[in-house]
């Protein structure tokens, strides 16, 4: 018995000292306007000959005939590398550029610890995300909200001397 679906599910072998990263790509009509979001996969690890094998998981599981779009940030010592995919019926076809993500690092200059601040869909969706290399894996978010403005936001807190990489989706690029 096969424990994971292949219709929902997809494997990547990272070899030692890889960590690969997926993220799902979701656009919802809200309001009459397109709004993004980008939401990490969660993973099944197991170990494998010359390395380990990740099971991914789609949250919610994807229809017959609908099209995931998936971003792929496979991190290495000193090295980041980014790749676009899309999940349909049970394929997985990995490209090479991702169209919609927007992909910057970030460093904080000084000896300060600095808050970034950024919006949240009305669906508590966000369209960025922030990884920590060096553990290899999302910055996690403080979600709250703001009265002045009346808007659900959050705030990611980064420490100096830290580098970070930032994957932001857009609508259309």
């Amino acid at each position: 018995m096969n424990m994971f679906d292949n219709d929902k599910t997809f494997s990547v072998l990272d070899s030692v000292g890889m960590n690969t990263l997926a993220f799902q790509i979701n656009t919802n009509i809200e309001e009459g306007e397109a709004v993004c979001s980008i939401e990490k996969m969660k993973s099944f690890i197991e170990q494998a000959d010359n390395g380990f094998r990740k099971t991914f998981f789609f949250n919610p599981d994807p229809e017959k005939d609908n099209r995931k779009e998936v971003i792929f940030l496979t991190l290495k010592p000193g090295e980041a590398i980014l790749n676009g995919a899309e999940f349909m019926n049970g394929k997985l076809n990995v490209g090479k550029k991702p169209g919609r993500i927007k992909y910057s690092s970030l460093k904080l200059q000084g000896d300060e610890t600095e808050y970034k601040e950024f919006k949240y869909a009305p669906n508590f969706k966000r369209p960025i995300s922030i990884i920590d290399p060096v553990l290899g894996d999302e910055v996690k978010p403080v979600v709250y909200f703001d009265t002045e403005t009346n808007e659900v936001k959050a705030k990611i807190k980064l420490l100096p001397h830290k580098s970070y990489i930032a994957l932001e989706v857009t609508p259309d690029m």
